[in-house]
């Protein structure tokens, strides 16, 4: 723990090039905010803007996508995040090759090397009740360290792009945040509502649920964050763990003191007192105060995690057989790629379609029913990765998108690209996400972003299949045996002159699996 905290406390000082949103702290002054530029040096020297001195790439004009959406929201130029990023910078970083980072400074995901050509050997995440006692403290323990160690690259908007320069006009409204609150930030700021004035919210608008982008924008969520861990955890290594969630239980198996935190006695919608994650404090969680004062989450203390567990007393983790359900759906997404889509393996994913990907608007599932099971925080979607299950019930929701992937091969055109809710078509940068990246880059096999999963997912259940298999083995032998002593009587039989039937019975037309 104390060679975590001396690493955390040196990336407060040392420069680390990650690839996060919402924007890097050396482009939010005055000067970068009138220029609408983002396009750092790389060094110390100031001539090598975005590496181009050694060719990693060089300052270019932001590409969106100008197909047209579908969905619920039909406003045009109200929120800052259409044709993101270009409300606050229209010129970014492009960078060549396998580099990535606002700067160019580093490679992208999957990549690495000095001049990023080398492949990664991917990290394996693993169940979270697989891990050794060493790699579970080691979890624990960065967590923490997140949560309590300044983002020392990025900080976020504190205010509405056209106030963001405050009222004297030359005090930009920005914040630092810690690494792992900036991830809880990330989440709300891509689902929370349009700000049309005091007490005026659009909320028919989501960047990162209900449509095609839940699947990329949630998988380049964690990845970062997971790169942010390994850099504090000095272990390049360093894998998120799953939770299979998908276990059919009334009680949430990870929902203890030596895992993500058990009940409080004294109030069961608290964590235990006797769990680390009783004592952090929630963030982004006052979404209708934020829209009365027309105004942005800050990153400040707003409360405790609570956790409602099983909000409905007949309530139950989705099974494993949902999963299989679920990875059986052949199309990746359909018309209208919405919460209404059926058949389409992302709405069943998400839990808005049921598992075979038949519409029933009346019930939550898969990851939806996970969310709503655990209750309380979980339960928001604005301030839901507060809670830390969020990052192993997502890994596992993206194992499962994983599986899918393999075992379907699909075309990058099996993603929409025109007429999917805003933030959704797959050429659209994911909201908060800086330097822009697009639905479509992160449409792929996790293996090539640098990563895969310790899981197996079987068509049928094993147990049951060796059941079956053993069951129908021992069927064989028994009956064979009856057969010999059958043939053995008889032949005794014959022998003493006479034959007599073994047993008097007569027929039945019921099937062995009912009762005679």
């Amino acid at each position: 723990m104390m060679k975590l905290l001396a690493l955390g406390s040196l990336c407060l000082f040392l420069r680390l090039d990650l690839t996060e949103a919402q924007f890097p702290r050396v482009c939010c002054t005055v000067e970068g905010i009138l220029s609408k530029q983002c396009c750092p040096a790389l060094g110390p020297n100031p001539a090598n803007v975005c590496g181009i001195l050694s060719g990693r790439g060089n300052c270019s004009a932001i590409r969106v996508d100008n197909k047209p959406w579908g969905g619920p929201y039909r406003l045009r130029n109200v929120d800052d995040r259409e044709r993101w990023p270009t409300k606050f910078f229209n010129q970014t970083c492009r960078c060549s090759g396998n580099f990535g980072g606002f700067d160019c400074g580093q490679c992208k995901f999957g990549w690495t090397g000095p001049n990023c050509e080398q492949k990664r050997v991917p990290v394996v995440r693993k169940n979270i009740h697989s891990l050794t006692p060493v790699e579970l403290q080691e979890f624990l323990n960065v967590l923490d360290l997140a949560k309590n160690t300044i983002h020392p690259e990025y900080v976020i908007a504190t205010q509405h792009w056209l106030g963001l320069l405050g009222s004297s006009g030359n005090e930009p409204q920005f914040s630092n945040i810690s690494i792992y609150d900036f991830f809880v930030w990330q989440h709300y700021y891509s689902v929370r509502d349009t700000l049309l004035g005091p007490g005026r919210p659009f909320r028919g608008i989501d960047f990162s649920h209900k449509g095609p982008a839940f699947i990329t924008w949630h998988r380049y969520h964690l990845l970062s964050l997971e790169r942010e861990l390994q850099r504090l955890t000095g272990n390049e290594n360093f894998a998120v763990p799953y939770w299979n969630f998908a276990t059919g239980q009334t009680e949430c198996d990870v929902c203890t003191d030596s895992l993500l935190g058990g009940r409080n006695p004294d109030d069961p919608s608290l964590i235990s007192n006797q769990s680390r994650f009783a004592n952090w404090a929630v963030v982004c969680n006052s979404l209708d105060d934020y829209n009365r004062l027309v105004t942005l989450c800050n990153g400040t203390n707003e409360g405790v995690i609570r956790r409602g567990m099983a909000a409905s007393r007949d309530m139950s983790l989705p099974t494993m057989d949902d999963v299989r359900s679920c990875l059986n759906l052949r199309d990746f997404d359909s018309p209208p790629y919405f919460t209404n889509s059926t058949f389409s393996f992302r709405n069943a994913l998400e839990g808005y379609d049921k598992p075979d990907g038949e519409l029933d608007e009346s019930v939550n599932n898969l990851h939806n029913l996970v969310h709503s099971f655990l209750n309380g925080t979980s339960a928001l979607p604005h301030s839901a990765a507060n809670d830390p299950i969020f990052l192993v019930l997502h890994a596992f929701t993206d194992a499962i998108f994983n599986e899918w992937m393999k075992r379907s091969l699909p075309p990058n055109s099996s993603f929409p690209d025109e007429m999917a809710p805003i933030g959704h078509n797959r050429d659209f940068n994911m909201v908060p996400f800086f330097p822009p990246i697009t639905n479509e880059e992160i449409y792929v096999t996790s293996e090539q972003l640098g990563y895969t999963y310790s899981l197996a997912i079987e068509d049928t259940d094993n147990d049951g299949a060796v059941f079956l298999l053993g069951s129908t083995v021992s069927g064989v032998c028994l009956g064979l045996l009856l057969l010999l002593l059958i043939l053995a009587l008889l032949m005794h039989q014959r022998r003493k002159g006479g034959y007599e039937p073994l047993i008097n019975a007569e027929l039945s037309h019921k099937r062995y699996t009912e009762e005679a």
